[in-house]
């Protein structure tokens, strides 16, 4: 998900070179491999959704980290990531046979539900923001705002006008999102500019194993036709958000980001 606009041309297969600085920690990271363009999560169930492509994608761990990344995409502008990942076929690589039955029976709808009932008795007290919603709002935000909630919804792919967020939130939620971020320290800044000093930044993302064997590139979640481009450790999320100030832990609710303890209405966090 890009946070800052290029225009420059799409890399080109020949530019791959053996090492790149981790995007986290600025470390060395070394080559760990390439796969197809068309390589998607729904690999996983044959036959799979696209037919595999020449164009090969190069895969980047960090040695320290231990984040797995690709350059790939860097230079892309959101128009490009429109074009070639989020377009009318992207469904195919993200899908929720649920949809059928309407937005109620899908697992970010779900999702949703979950949240709204850990922050249930501060609905009108707080304002939440949906990072990468996937829609105005997506699936996720609309369960909360079934449930009372104010939600902002920001995505730059799947809706018809792209707004920036102004001030602060006492939530910025963000399901499967940051393994989309090209350029996440942008992504970082983005989420540090817009939280609440009492906030609380609650996400999911598949955090790999640090260290991880090279058999790590067969994880059905390196798929660049989803839009994976940045695979996390915990040790890479959390030095990336210890930048903005922002501490990254891991709880029984999932993974979540503070600054300071927050204060919500209904005592979930004392």
């Amino acid at each position: 998900m890009p946070i800052r606009g290029h225009n420059q041309r799409l890399m080109e297969p020949s530019s791959v070179q053996t090492s790149a600085a981790c995007k986290c920690c600025n470390a060395e990271a070394l080559f760990l491999g390439s796969v197809d363009f068309n390589r998607s999560c729904e690999d996983r169930r044959q036959p799979r959704p696209f037919p595999p492509s020449p164009e090969m994608v190069p895969y980047y761990r960090c040695g320290n980290c231990g984040f797995i990344f690709t350059p790939y995409c860097d230079s892309w502008s959101a128009a490009d990531f429109k074009a070639r990942i989020y377009n009318d076929d992207y469904q195919k690589a993200d899908y929720d046979p649920n949809i059928v039955n309407g937005i109620q029976a899908t697992v970010s709808y779900a999702n949703g539900k979950q949240l709204a009932a850990l922050l249930a008795g501060s609905e009108r007290r707080i304002r939440l923001l949906d990072f990468g919603a996937g829609g105005n709002p997506g699936k996720m935000g609309q369960a909360l705002i079934d449930r009372g909630f104010r939600v902002t919804s920001y995505e730059p792919y799947f809706a018809d006008q792209v707004a920036l967020p102004s001030g602060k939130f006492q939530v910025i939620f963000s399901v499967e999102v940051f393994e989309h971020c090209h350029d996440v320290n942008g992504m970082a800044e983005f989420i540090g500019d817009h939280l609440a000093d009492d906030g609380v930044l609650y996400f999911s993302t598949m955090l790999h194993p640090h260290p991880s064997g090279d058999d790590v590139m067969s994880s059905w979640y390196i798929a660049p036709r989803n839009g994976h481009i940045s695979i996390f450790t915990l040790a890479a999320i959390t030095i990336l958000f210890r930048k903005v100030g922002i501490n990254i832990v891991q709880t029984a609710f999932g993974l979540l980001g503070i600054r300071n303890p927050t204060r919500f209405p209904n005592g979930l966090f004392v």
